[in-house]
């Protein structure tokens, strides 16, 4: 079930259409993406599975980025590091917020937290490329 708040998100081509669809919502404080767990996000242990809290987390920290350095700013991923912090379950949804750490002129750092109604489930972290800017 959708939340009545939630507008599906965009930028969701490629893999991320296979695991999405992703939504989001505008509050004071920044934007925060959601996705609903469903039978195809599990592992043979019936939770989550943790290439799903990835992807999501990725595209959170991604958009992120983006709503603070223009959506039209080339950029890619050079690494994240993630850290589970609790199970994920199926029909549940799971939101995620992302905060740019620090902005250098070829580099993004931001980081993000991933949790449903009741718990934080990830936290991560991340560097991204700015495509076309200028050498350090």
């Amino acid at each position: 079930t959708q939340r009545p708040r939630l507008k599906l998100a965009p930028r969701q081509a490629g893999f991320s259409h296979h695991v999405g669809p992703f939504y989001e919502i505008t509050l004071p404080h920044g934007m925060r993406r959601a996705l609903l767990l469903d039978g195809r996000h599990l592992c043979p242990e019936n939770v989550v599975h943790g290439g799903v809290i990835a992807t999501f987390a990725e595209y959170v920290l991604y958009r992120g980025i983006g709503d603070e350095i223009g959506e039209d700013t080339s950029r890619v991923s050079v690494g994240m590091d993630l850290k589970f912090l609790a199970a994920a379950f199926p029909n549940r949804w799971i939101y995620g917020e992302a905060h740019l750490l620090r902005k250098t002129r070829n580099l993004v750092f931001a980081a993000a937290e991933i949790f449903d109604q009741q718990r934080r489930i990830a936290f991560a972290s991340g560097i991204w490329r700015v495509l076309g800017g200028e050498e350090e």
